[in-house]
């Protein structure tokens, strides 16, 4: 009868651990000091004795212990059949379903009582644990839980959708943008030799000119030596130009020829136009064909227009080597 009461106790007190671990730790940490600092009374209270990283293992130990030890005492005084039930719920009770249970009244009763046990406990014995635990930091660092670029995108998903999330919609927004930024091909945001203006060396600059190029929401533009042609020999900024300027375009283009491939990220593509001040990059294919062009605010654009990911969508350079086929690397460069 005595090692039946024993049993029972060690029982009770491996339900107790199993409590008080879902209680702790119902909150992250941060979360749990921002209330605490807050003047939520209960956060307070047990915010010193969580702080401590110790106390989550000390908790799953004593659920192990006490429940290994519950029932094997347990199970001296019944069948074995019937102790492998007892065991299999048991297990499935602390291990599943309290720890997936909301916290109730009696848990945050419990657990504020405890508090003070645990905080004199770890504030004597934390200088001679604290070095055991930067080792199973080293050994077991936390798991993210995160391992693709998607994974990142359903968690920020799932944060705008928590009830509590005080993170903004906007912040949300940016962070999404970031996130898909890093994805985004040049490819995507580039502009087909088809629908981009391109201008002749001998044309003449004028109001004519200057209106032509404002209409085609253009910032730069491929500079060729006659219409038809499609050896791109300069390049020329909308913003070098104004109504007074007078001349050929001849006089005021790029003479240096940046290119890039279609697959490279537009965050390559921003470096590249900050280490050269080239004001277009020529895109090319696999095959180092030119198949369209990419200006400064193209390669902006991928900032504003991508939200959480690169949406389907018509891109505004696909591969139309079709208009140009036997346009080369070294004949665009030349």
């Amino acid at each position: 009868m005595d090692i039946l009461f024993v049993a029972l106790a060690c029982l009770l007190l491996a339900l107790l651990a199993s409590i008080l671990r879902r209680t702790y730790y119902d909150l992250p940490l941060y979360e749990l000091k921002r209330r605490a600092a807050g003047g939520d009374n209960f956060a307070h209270t047990i915010y010193p004795a969580v702080a401590y990283p110790s106390l989550r293992g000390l908790l799953g130990l004593l659920l192990a212990f006490f429940s290994a030890l519950g029932l094997i005492l347990l199970n001296r005084h019944i069948a074995l059949v019937y102790g492998l039930i007892v065991a299999s719920i048991w297990l499935w009770l602390v291990y599943s379903w309290i720890p997936n249970r909301p916290v109730a009244k009696v848990s945050r009763y419990f657990a504020r009582l405890a508090a003070p046990f645990f905080i004199w406990l770890f504030s004597w014995s934390h200088p001679a644990l604290k070095h055991l635990e930067r080792l199973q930091k080293h050994y077991e660092p936390t798991h993210t839980q995160l391992y693709e670029i998607d994974d990142l995108r359903r968690f920020l998903r799932h944060q705008a959708r928590q009830a509590d999330n005080r993170i903004s919609a906007r912040q949300l927004m940016r962070l999404g943008k970031l996130v898909a930024f890093e994805e985004a091909q040049v490819g995507h945001f580039s502009r087909p030799w088809k629908s981009s203006m391109r201008l002749v060396e001998t044309d003449m600059v004028g109001p004519k000119l200057l209106d032509e190029m404002h209409r085609s929401k253009q910032t730069a533009f491929a500079v060729t030596k006659h219409k038809n042609s499609h050896q791109i020999i300069g390049a020329l900024s909308r913003d070098a130009l104004s109504l007074e300027s007078e001349g050929r375009v001849s006089d005021f283009m790029r003479t240096d020829i940046e290119s890039i491939g279609r697959d490279e990220p537009v965050e390559a593509a921003l470096m590249r136009f900050a280490h050269t001040s080239t004001p277009l990059l020529v895109v090319l294919d696999k095959e180092n064909e030119a198949i369209g062009t990419l200006c400064l605010s193209d390669a902006l654009d991928a900032l504003l227009v991508l939200d959480d990911g690169i949406q389907e969508k018509e891109s505004k350079a696909e591969p139309q080597t079709e208009a140009n086929p036997e346009i080369t690397e070294e004949e665009v460069l030349a």
